[in-house]
């Protein structure tokens, strides 16, 4: 008895040391993939005719009625494919603003707003899995350093990685697929990246869509002031607790 428990013990050891012996291939296997599909993808965007048109404004004005097609004939399955562009270019670190002003034009304002929030969450958070399982350790032992300005961003507001996402996402000092990246570089959490990507991308992700569901609206002060005051709402207990780290203290928020 003894015996057959010494030999199961050394096979799961076994067994463990071969998982272990394969991870750093299975990492860099996925890595080489990774940096592959985004050489493709910034290919196509930046040499291909068809990928240069995608960043035009004016040529996704003109896609905009076949769009708002689209959507219509296929209520169901749009979303699905919105969602899952959104959740690749997020991962492939592109742009995803022209993709936000498609949705203006293909579900309105409001609905283009929840999918694109729906997309941008889902992206950010795979991609900082992503990032998290190839290379946090390596992060930890070489390169931390220089990423001064978000640990000390994180220490300033007593390392709560829900405030740290929020003030990237609402100061845009870091561009959203980088920072996606950069986040699972760090010990923030996947909850936090995923509510407050959803919650500090809403007034820039507004401004996108808009161009797309009724750009007219952009001129109009209302507006702006009503995208301006949902930004400073978002930011003000940011700032307090960057200001004022005491008064949450009180409250058992650190």
């Amino acid at each position: 008895m003894v015996d057959v428990d010494q030999n199961n013990s050394a096979q799961s050891v076994a067994t463990a040391a071969h998982r272990d012996n394969r991870r750093p291939f299975l990492r860099i296997a996925f890595l080489i993939l990774l940096l592959v599909a985004i050489l493709a993808a910034l290919a196509f965007f930046l040499l291909s005719p068809h990928g240069r048109e995608l960043l035009n404004r004016e040529h996704l004005r003109q896609l905009g009625p076949h769009v708002r097609r689209t959507v219509e004939r296929h209520p169901l399955l749009a979303p699905l494919l919105f969602v899952a562009a959104y959740v690749v270019l997020a991962v492939l670190v592109l742009p995803v603003w022209w993709l936000q002003i498609l949705a203006g034009f293909g579900f309105g304002i409001v609905v283009g707003v929840f999918w694109s929030q729906i997309g941008s969450t889902l992206g950010a958070v795979l991609a900082f899995q992503c990032s998290r399982w190839l290379g946090a350790d390596w992060f930890h032992h070489r390169i931390e350093a220089r990423m001064a300005r978000l640990r000390e961003l994180d220490e300033k507001l007593g390392h709560n990685g829900f405030f740290v996402v929020m003030a990237v996402r609402l100061s845009h000092f870091m561009p959203f697929g980088l920072s996606n990246y950069a986040f699972g570089l760090t010990t923030i959490s996947a909850i936090d990246v995923a509510v407050g990507t959803f919650l500090g991308n809403i007034p820039a992700v507004a401004a996108y869509v808009t161009v797309g569901g009724n750009a007219s609206l952009l001129t109009d002060w209302r507006y702006l002031l009503a995208l301006g005051a949902i930004n400073v709402l978002l930011l003000l207990p940011i700032l307090l607790r960057y200001l004022r780290p005491q008064w949450f203290r009180k409250i058992g928020v650190e």
